[in-house]
């Protein structure tokens, strides 16, 4: 969200204000989406979750926002991919890796590694032929990719069949 200001004055040409108010109403909805969540770890996996935090396509769909009204009404989409990874990525993380310390250092350390590798993709996103919009499709392409790589570590942290050697 480092981009969002920039993206409201430079990219849609509108009011710096609408940025504050598209975090504002994101951060607003924070919370009630991370209850939500919590009411939803019962029925479903913590894996379909966060994929469906990745695949709401709140970046894809940012790239071709036009104006305000389309921007707050993104927000929702925004509010839940945030939730979804923050809230239930350290629960997947935790079941993953059954070392606690192992596991929580992990995940905390990826908000660090994000934030460093966010400046790269803003100045690559920022010079395609997309301008400031390329950066969201940047994320939402590093996003699906993200949840590729974790589909594929769930799948391999799976208990696999045991022949039964009593018998």
């Amino acid at each position: 969200m480092s981009i969002m200001t920039v993206f409201v004055t430079e990219t849609m040409r509108i009011d710096v204000i609408w940025a504050g108010i598209a975090l504002g109403v994101a951060a607003g909805l924070e919370v009630p989406v991370l209850i939500l969540i919590g009411r939803l770890s019962l029925r479903f996996s913590s894996l379909r979750l966060i994929a469906a935090g990745c695949l709401a396509a709140y970046y894809v769909a940012m790239a071709y926002v036009t104006g305000p009204v389309t921007l707050i009404a993104l927000q929702p989409l925004n509010a839940w991919c945030f939730a979804a990874i923050a809230g239930v990525g350290l629960t997947l993380f935790q079941q993953m890796i059954p070392r606690p310390g192992l596991s929580t250092g992990l995940y905390s350390n990826t908000r660090r590694i994000g934030a460093i590798v966010s400046g790269p993709i803003i100045a690559l996103g920022s010079k395609t032929a997309l301008g400031n919009r390329g950066i969201f499709l940047a994320c939402g392409l590093l996003t699906v990719l993200a949840l590729v790589v974790i589909a594929i570590a769930a799948r391999q942290r799976e208990p696999r069949p045991t022949a039964d050697l009593a018998r």
